[in-house]
């Protein structure tokens, strides 16, 4: 079960920033060169100047830097040992405003599999970048998304109704992640029950898993230094944000494939290897066709093992149904059912690989396949030439995740997107004995 911290979180200086949403950002890993110079150009003081910057050395700059904005006062500690709670209020696309509620404190760093399960595998390089920065600093400039269940949302209602009369500390709005606001919350009481709390409940990794693991090796290495120490040095937690998944603001949209490039192979074969593992309904490529197409696909019946296709040379949508799991347990005798079951497993192993032969092993890392949350953009891709092959997938369930994590197996990666992602920039753990 995990064990949680209040702590003096750093946090910008309302005398020094006039306008929190000028100085928050998305986080590091969904930040293109272009948005990058953005976030630049819109503050001096923009948090994308600690946590992704781009000078040529920015383990050498960025400590300097984040020294210089505490020395200058833009960044101030908080008075007391708090827990921070968040509010993040936000639409999708149907328009709805919706509200993803939680709370940023310390946790303590365990291997997974104890009070804290991980989902999704990582690359060597975004983990060593993150460790790096880490070590440069003694700091995590941006919090791990992180969930845990609860059927009466007891302690995030205990939350609101404690900070619902006071001013936010925080409050900010970046575009499509939506609106934050952000609490300090000192009260010994219920700091004590959100400890509690969470004292008897497993969490597991939403979005992060690549500052989890670097904060795990910053750990080592400072273990490494101090093989004296008592266990609660700062270097032995790291800054989450707690979300109840069983609220309805919790949402985790599709991640949809997009293929560059596909082996040679003449149609009528490609047609015979899908028929002989997949039920295929087909759709007219046009725009009645297209609605038909993703309406099926949003409303599987009879469970799902679903996935939706389009390629270059094919004038049809594709739906496709897994004819039974046989093929899938002899392609994947190691693998458990919670993970085999997963649609995006049956896309990666099943269809992309043994099908159609393209590699998925590392595909995050390579210009092969492309992503996009948005089922219309990705079609278009595959009719204006951007691309051979669309695949369209439904999102796995928190539960689902859940399930694999507790298995102690890895999903590939990109198949959960939790929306909102959350913006950095609210408060920074300065790790501190």
């Amino acid at each position: 079960m995990a064990q949680i911290f209040p702590f003096r979180g750093l946090a910008y200086n309302p005398g020094k920033i006039d306008d929190f949403s000028r100085v928050v950002a998305p986080p590091y890993d969904v930040i293109s060169a272009g948005r990058q110079a953005e976030l630049y150009d819109r503050s001096p003081h923009n948090i994308v100047r600690l946590d992704f910057c781009r000078d040529a050395d920015p383990y050498e700059t960025v400590p300097r830097r984040f020294r210089e904005w505490q020395e200058d006062g833009t960044l101030v500690a908080e008075d007391a040992p708090a827990i921070y709670y968040l509010s993040q209020e936000y639409r999708l696309q149907d328009g709805v405003s919706r509200e993803r509620r939680g709370f940023i404190a310390l946790a303590s760093i365990e291997d997974f599999g104890g009070g804290i399960h991980g989902h999704e595998a990582t690359l060597a390089e975004p983990r060593e970048d993150r460790l790096k920065l880490m070590l440069a600093c003694d700091a995590q400039f941006s919090s791990i998304l992180a969930l845990y269940s609860d059927e009466k949302p007891t302690l995030t209602n205990a939350l609101r109704e404690h900070v619902s009369a006071v001013k936010p500390k925080i409050e900010a709005r970046l575009g499509e992640y939506g609106t934050s606001k952000l609490w300090a919350v000192t009260d010994p009481g219920l700091i004590a029950m959100t400890q509690d709390a969470l004292s008897r409940r497993a969490v597991f990794i939403a979005d992060g898993h690549h500052r989890y693991e670097a904060a795990t090796g910053y750990r080592n290495r400072r273990l490494a230094e101090r093989p004296g120490a008592a266990g609660d040095e700062g270097f032995n937690r790291v800054m989450m944000y707690f979300a109840n998944l069983d609220e309805e603001g919790v949402v985790i949209l599709p991640t949809h494939r997009l293929v560059r490039d596909l082996p040679d192979m003449p149609f009528e074969e490609l047609e015979e290897k899908l028929r002989r593992h997949f039920h295929v309904e087909a759709f007219p490529r046009n725009p009645h066709g297209r609605r038909q197409f993703l309406e099926t696909l949003e409303h599987p019946e009879g469970g799902r093992r679903l996935l939706g296709a389009s390629f270059e040379d094919d004038p049809r949508y594709l739906v496709l149904r897994l004819r039974d799991g046989e093929t899938m347990r002899q392609l994947t005798p190691e693998m458990g059912p919670e993970l085999r079951e997963l649609d995006v497993t049956t896309l990666h192993v099943l269809l992309m690989e043994h099908i159609l032969g393209v590699s998925t092993r590392n595909a995050v890392n390579t210009d092969a396949v492309a992503y996009t949350h948005d089922a219309e953009e990705a079609l278009a891709e595959v009719e204006n030439g951007g691309c051979k092959a669309a695949f369209i997938l439904n999102p796995p369930s928190a539960r689902e995740m859940i399930d694999v994590s507790l298995k102690g197996d890895k999903m590939p990666q990109k198949s959960t997107y939790f929306f909102p992602k959350l913006i950095t920039g609210l408060v920074i753990h300065k790790v501190e004995d």
